[in-house]
């Protein structure tokens, strides 16, 4: 295997800043320095809605402010050129995927992980490998599938405490944004895995006719929404069983599942304080205050119903969802929706960083080209 340089190509923000002041900057290549640690050349990184919240100073003052230049992504696939002592399962040549063990429980939000580059440092626990019949670039859309699927079995938990035992098969399910990173591969996985019977996605006017071509068979009702002033008008209130929330818009969706049994299990809401102490380091008191406000909130707007609502935060540590990610991979259960840049047409990632920014516009998971 080639010598491993001391300088590489990294995505960086400069400053604290929208994507379309990112740029790509010469970094040094980072070293093994625990028995745990993997040196993965990378050849796709993925672009995550929490990488652009980060960079735009969304927590600075909870948390404390990142160090520039930041290198930014925090999932990527590549091939093993080195591993630590203690590493057993990888070796060097493996072609694997790997998340940025700093963000998963408690995550260290500030730390600058870099899968965005030529080269990055994963950790053993959530390394992956890559199945033989999948790209490089599909495989960033595995943080997707682990939190989808985590998500999916906390709302079957709740439908069971409403009384429902018998799953999702055959049941009404709704998913906003059905071509977006997190709505594509929970609609495959709901469908594909869990045999819903009848889903119901949203998408904006032009990309309608995109539904069909990215999920095919998939979606049973196709939802415009930008030609509704409530879900309701296209969708009849209490008839749907499940949500799988991908949208921060969440209490739109309470009207539209059955008022003594209906789950929405979100990835979009305000955490409960109890998720908040789980998911990161110890907070200033307000912070657990307001995510407290904000479930009494939750609640009046589900009021006189038996509805339940949770959020999940996907937690890529639990080895067995990991693997079993790659297994939805490997057998085609799911299938990667993405659009793809090169990281030096920086140009072409700003523009669609921005759009995983401002979520309007992109299909997919945004994948950046390395290699």
């Amino acid at each position: 295997m080639a010598k491993v340089p001391d300088r590489m190509r990294s995505l960086v923000a400069l400053k604290y800043c929208w994507p379309t002041e990112w740029e790509v900057a010469d970094m040094p290549v980072p070293t093994i320095k625990d028995p745990d640690d993997i040196l993965i050349k990378v050849n796709a990184a993925g672009i995550t809605t929490g990488d652009t919240q980060l960079i735009r100073g969304h927590t600075k003052f909870i948390i404390g402010g990142l160090k520039f230049p930041h290198k930014i992504g925090l999932e990527a696939s590549g091939v093993v050129v080195a591993v630590g002592s203690g590493v057993t399962k990888f070796k060097p040549g493996d072609a694997v995927y790997a998340f940025a063990h700093s963000h998963t429980r408690p995550m260290n939000l500030i730390a600058g992980c870099g899968f965005a580059s030529e080269y990055a440092i994963s950790k053993e626990f959530v390394t992956l490998h890559k199945p033989a019949n999948c790209a490089f670039g599909d495989m960033c859309s595995t943080a997707n599938v682990v939190t989808a699927m985590q998500t999916i079995e906390m709302g079957l938990r709740l439908m069971r405490q409403n009384g429902v035992v018998d799953g999702l098969q055959g049941k009404t399910v709704f998913v906003p944004g059905a071509l977006s990173a997190t709505g594509s591969v929970g609609i495959q996985i709901l469908k594909n895995v869990y045999g819903v019977g009848k889903l119901i996605a949203t998408v904006s006017t032009a990309k309608v006719p995109l539904v069909e071509q990215y999920l095919p068979g998939l979606v049973d009702q196709i939802v415009d929404y930008t030609k509704y002033k409530n879900l309701t008008d296209a969708i009849p209130a209490g008839s749907v069983d499940f949500v799988y929330n991908t949208q921060w818009q969440v209490t739109s969706t309470f009207p539209l599942v059955k008022p003594d049994t209906g789950v929405v299990a979100s990835i979009a809401s305000i955490p409960t304080p109890s998720l908040v102490r789980v998911m990161l380091p110890p907070m200033p008191f307000l912070v657990y205050w307001l995510c407290g406000l904000a479930q009494w909130w939750y609640w009046f707007k589900t009021r006189g119903t038996n509805i339940k609502h949770e959020i999940h935060s996907g937690n890529m540590a639990v080895r067995e969802d990991l693997e079993r990610a790659g297994e939805l991979f490997a057998t085609g259960k799911v299938k990667s929706v993405n659009r793809v840049v090169e990281l030096e047409d920086i140009e072409a990632v700003r523009k669609e960083a921005q759009k995983v920014a401002t979520g309007k516009g992109g299909i997919g998971k945004l994948v950046i080209k390395i290699a």
